[in-house]
């Protein structure tokens, strides 16, 4: 009398690959978010959108998560963009003497910047049921960091007290972007280096 093999356990039993399963069009199993879960996600605030903001803006400069201060982003979108441009200029390298290697870093740092603002702003707006101050809190603070970073004339909100520490790195950045571009651009313009420009 034959006694039949007992069949193997789940635990025996081979793994799906997660890429192969992809491949059929199904949803990894560690994606698939049940409906109970997701009636759990709470509508989003402005203090919310805007930790996402300075979230994915850090996660794109590769920044530590202490490069994000706690409880800043509650005072709204000028905190933020406060943050955001801290972040900008901490990424920035301190070595300006060659001025086309300072650019290239701006232009990378600055491209950064962008997609992830843009991505933050996706996010805030796919959000279930976000209000709409939440989401004109992020464009808000998107505004002020590039306005502050432009070549426009400064921004009267330098002047609060807030931004009095922030203001004077402000003001270098923009040197060094001016006395960068004058020598990529004018062979009769050369300083023996961005530092030096920046105090004569």
């Amino acid at each position: 009398m034959e006694i039949s093999k007992v069949p193997p356990s789940d635990a025996a039993a081979p793994r799906a690959d997660p890429a192969a399963v992809a491949d059929r069009g199904l949803p990894p199993a560690a994606s698939v978010v049940p409906p109970a879960d997701r009636a759990d996600i709470r509508p989003l605030d402005i203090a919310g959108a805007l930790l996402i903001l300075l979230a994915e803006v850090r996660a794109g400069f590769d920044l530590s998560a202490e490069a994000l201060p706690q409880g800043a982003i509650t005072q709204g979108p000028e905190q933020a963009a406060h943050e955001l441009i801290d972040m900008f200029l901490q990424v920035l390298p301190e070595d300006a003497s060659d001025a086309a290697a300072w650019t290239a870093a701006l232009v990378r740092v600055d491209a950064a910047a962008q997609s992830s603002i843009e991505r933050a702003l996706s996010v805030v707006i796919g959000w279930r049921d976000v209000p709409p101050a939440a989401v004109d809190a992020v464009k808000e603070s998107r505004a002020l960091f590039f306005a502050a970073l432009g070549d426009e004339t400064p921004n009267p909100l330098w002047l609060r007290p807030e931004w009095v520490g922030l203001a004077p790195r402000i003001q270098r950045f923009r040197r060094r972007r001016r006395d960068a571009r004058r020598r990529l651009t004018d062979p009769d313009y050369a300083p023996g280096s961005l530092e030096e420009s920046e105090h004569g």
